[in-house]
């Protein structure tokens, strides 16, 4: 591993940490996509630099570039071996975050337009699941998304947990996008 490597899935850890302790209860979360319940969202980086920051974590590979759009591709063991490594997941617990792949609507992946109608089609998507759950307690995402997606309150400690995120990878992200710069905190 690089040292760009660990230090982005060292600080990408310690947010997953810090977001638990924000939020009352555990919510999935899509690894990849910019839609109301993902992972971009939550960290409220912009889309690119979310995935510069899971790229330089070796937590998505970029497949191919298709007319002009880059397709990413994520890996539920790579996740989860992750997750275990920073001691958030374990194979005979629950643990606080969990890689999983579910069959959703597509519709709740995407920002709809008021008034157009629903679309059924359904499709496998990577997932977090962040937080803790209770005993007996789980968490459904294919009934979250599908259901509707009810967000986390932004509050203080969330966005303590956003800004600590942003304050320490920002020198990373800046490197790897190059000359391009980061709109200031």
């Amino acid at each position: 591993m690089t040292s760009i490597e660990v230090k982005v899935r060292l600080e990408l850890s310690l947010f997953i940490k810090r977001v638990v302790q924000a939020m009352p209860q555990p919510q999935a979360f899509s690894i990849l996509g910019d839609c109301a319940s993902s992972l971009c969202l939550l960290t409220l980086l912009p889309m690119e630099e979310c995935a510069e920051l899971l790229k330089a974590a070796n937590l998505i590979t970029m497949k191919k570039k298709t007319f002009g759009v880059y397709i990413f591709e994520t890996s539920k063991d790579v996740w989860n071996d992750f997750l275990q490594f920073h001691g958030l997941w374990e194979w005979d617990q629950m643990g606080i975050a969990e890689s999983t792949k579910a069959k959703i609507k597509i519709q709740s992946l995407k920002k709809l337009s008021p008034g157009k109608p629903n679309d059924p089609k359904r499709g496998w998507v990577h997932l977090i699941r962040i937080g803790k759950c209770k005993a007996g307690e789980t968490v459904t995402p294919s009934l979250q998304f599908n259901d509707g997606v009810v967000l986390p309150d932004i509050t203080l400690h969330l966005r303590r947990a956003q800004r600590a995120l942003k304050v320490a990878i920002k020198p990373h992200i800046n490197h790897l996008l190059g000359t391009r710069e980061i709109i200031e905190l």
